[in-house]
């Protein structure tokens, strides 16, 4: 039967994972680091242990060709993306690619292109400034709004150096001075100047969907209403449904205009400011969350394996209300969240773990395991 290989086995590779197996369908595993909780899942039939730079050696291995030739092969961050995309034509030779071509794919996977292209279509974006030349950037900060924050174009090498998303600058000075020591690590024409939005994490919307050259298959839209930090999020720990025109039909204008195949997420913010829905960036992959479509009735993964497989996808038009939680991550957010005043409770009875599920127990029990090292592995 032909069968899954997962890159990356957190709580995204998990997802994957779990919708696949409690479908019967083989899935194989393939991580950096065994401390992932995927690997723990009944339905995992196999794990290997690969850093970034050995993934394309490993799957052009004879023996592994042998074993899952033909297999859908689903990334669950953006060098995996970048791995898969720009090795497409040899990859397609053994196994089923689900992501775009390189060309099309590199227009979100360096934000310096997504901004220009987005805004052409007349959706708001926030105000941004890219590959500023460190010399002109003391009088360019002299007429920039503060606070305001530094952030990457491309985001893997800076989550893994800064183990933050964003660098918020209060003003002028700590402006020069955070760019000062960002660009010691990070060359300049990576970087991105961006006004704040103004609202709290509870502004955080996303429109997640399955294209296939621009026609949108299935898609659902959710306010991913707490994250991890508090400000400026590493990640979605309770996410929900919501209906939104406004925010689909800013998704499928992009979707449309690049006529793109695969798997995205396109992430907005609402500015409190002047009440607009802002563009923030596209994922073209899975994302943390992903598990609501599941949950909302809306056969996200299922889809993809039937086009790949049977040349027939099983197209959606709409979804049932549902929430989605992380718990070990989101308990302590609604704490922090208490305690600022912010917290707002959702009555919502259609819900689904990202990780908890009785008939799959032990990844949640290694999640809580693995925790006190995950926390220390990020400071």
């Amino acid at each position: 039967m032909n069968g899954i290989i997962v890159l990356g086995g957190h709580v995204q590779g998990y997802g994957i994972i779990r919708v696949y197996g409690f479908n019967k369908i083989p899935i194989i595993l393939i991580d950096s680091t065994r401390f992932n909780i995927a690997r723990h899942s009944k339905y995992c039939k196999k794990f290997y242990k690969k850093d970034y730079e050995e993934i394309l050696e490993f799957l052009l291995d004879k023996t592994i060709i042998e074993k899952y030739g033909k297999w859908l092969i689903i990334p669950t961050d953006d060098y995996h993306v970048k791995i898969l995309s720009t090795n497409k034509k040899i990859l397609s030779e053994h196994y089923n690619i689900l992501i775009d071509d390189w060309a099309k794919i590199k227009l979100f996977y360096d934000k310096t292109n997504s901004y220009p292209l987005v805004e052409k279509l007349g959706i708001p974006v926030p105000k941004t400034m890219a590959k500023i030349d460190k010399k002109d950037l003391p009088e360019i900060a002299k007429n920039i709004s503060y606070p305001c924050i530094i952030k990457p174009a491309i985001m893997k090498d800076f989550l893994r150096i800064f183990h933050k998303k964003v660098i918020f600058c209060q003003d002028y000075k700590s402006l020069l001075e955070n760019y000062e020591l960002v660009t010691d690590k990070i060359d300049p024409s990576e970087l991105l100047i961006q006004e704040i939005i103004d609202g709290s994490n509870i502004n955080q919307f996303s429109v997640g969907l399955f294209s296939i050259d621009g026609q949108v298959q299935n898609f659902i839209v959710a306010q991913r209403a707490r994250q991890h930090p508090i400000d400026f999020g590493n990640a979605t720990t309770y996410a929900r449904t919501v209906v939104n025109e406004t925010l689909k039909n800013y998704a499928l204008r992009i979707i449309k205009e690049v006529k793109l195949s695969g798997v995205f997420e396109v992430e907005f913010k609402f500015d409190d400011k002047d009440k607009k829905y802002k563009f923030l960036e596209i994922n073209p992959r899975t994302w943390k969350w992903h598990l609501i479509a599941e949950q909302a009735n809306v056969p996200l993964l299922m889809s993809m394996y039937n086009y790949v497989y049977h040349k027939e996808s099983l197209p959606t038009a709409d979804y049932k209300e549902a929430a989605w939680s992380d718990f070990y991550t989101d308990f302590s957010v609604k704490l922090i969240m208490k305690k600022r005043k912010i917290y707002e409770k959702y009555n919502i009875k259609n819900k689904i773990s990202a990780v908890w599920n009785k008939s799959d127990s032990l990844p949640f029990i290694m999640q809580g395991m693995y925790l006190p090292y995950l926390i220390f592995k990020r400071r």
